[in-house]
């Protein structure tokens, strides 16, 4: 379906009510997705959020946050009506924050959660991000390359995450080794590429727009073949660009989890405040490994697409 397409759906479903043809005057409770529609990924997430939310019967209303930047200005897109607000990215969260909700809300389609969300005083979302876990990419790794056991990862020391000791012990007991390069601006991405030569069988690279760019990728790319350092990316397109493999939340699932915590919600279930994704994507770069002279196991129950 075409942007416009999407669009002109989401605008029925802002005006229609399941109970119109029915006759019936009671409140519905609404579920608000506010959602970028110009881009694919959150396309496929809403189609999540709505097989999630298709046995409910919860009216489903979507925003395009792209056409709604007079929201942070106090325009009610959030009513009385609206049992729970799901925003996808960091825009539409911006304009739920706007909006000083008083209803639940799910946020998701983020690399991760923001502490200011989880302030006293204030009801905390449901956050559902895209972030990796190092378990969740060491299992995928061990399935695809067993015996390649060490794991280079680039971190910016900025992002407050950087713990050496708890990443080595949490990887030593799935019996991989760790070895950390601090990178802490664009131009030191080589230096801590070159650092991890002789040291990892893999290097991953976390999503970090000020580090990998359209100026930084492709001699990032070189670098990694000349310091023979295959490389994880975070995308299929980092995988096209020459990363070895690609491993990164399926956003379509990511949604179907965004709408049964929704669900849950509407029924006054306890939901788990932080979860991260339960499916991910696996694509592999079939010359890229050549160039390195690795060949990947497809296991059974993995799906893992080559790139052509």
């Amino acid at each position: 379906m075409t942007v416009r397409g999407w669009r002109s759906a989401c605008a029925l479903l802002l005006l229609a009510s399941p109970f119109a043809a029915l006759g019936e005057t009671r409140p519905t409770r609404v579920v608000v997705v506010i959602a970028s529609l110009t881009l694919e990924a959150h396309r496929a997430a809403i189609e999540g959020i709505r097989a999630a939310l298709a046995s409910t019967p919860a009216e489903l209303r979507i925003l395009d946050a792209d056409q709604a930047s007079d929201a942070a200005s106090g325009r009610p897109y959030i009513t009385p009506s609206t049992g729970v607000v799901i925003a996808a990215g960091s825009e539409a969260i911006r304009i739920a924050e706007a909006q000083r909700l008083k209803a639940p809300a799910v946020y998701t389609m983020i690399l991760r959660r923001n502490p200011e969300w989880y302030a006293p005083g204030r009801l905390a979302p449901v956050t559902i991000p895209l972030e990796v876990s190092l378990e969740s990419l060491l299992v995928r790794l061990k399935q695809l390359f067993p015996g390649k056991t060490r794991l280079g990862i680039i971190l910016d020391p900025a992002t407050g995450e950087t713990n050496a000791a708890h990443l080595q012990a949490r990887a030593q007991q799935m019996g991989f080794t760790v070895h950390l390069a601090e990178c802490s601006g664009a131009e030191r991405l080589l230096a801590a590429l070159a650092s991890l030569r002789n040291r990892a069988d893999f290097v991953w690279c976390l999503p970090d727009g000020a580090l990998y760019n359209s100026t930084t990728v492709k001699p990032f790319i070189l670098a990694s073949l000349d310091n023979r350092l295959p490389l994880i990316g975070f995308s299929e397109s980092f995988a096209k660009a020459g990363a070895a493999i690609g491993i990164y939340a399926d956003f379509r699932d990511v949604g179907v989890q965004a709408g049964e915590a929704a669900r849950q919600l509407l029924e006054g279930q306890n939901v788990r405040q932080y979860e991260g994704p339960r499916r991910l994507k696996v694509v592999v770069n079939p010359s890229v490994l050549r160039l390195f002279g690795l060949r990947y196991v497809a296991s059974a129950g993995e799906e893992v697409t080559a790139l052509p």
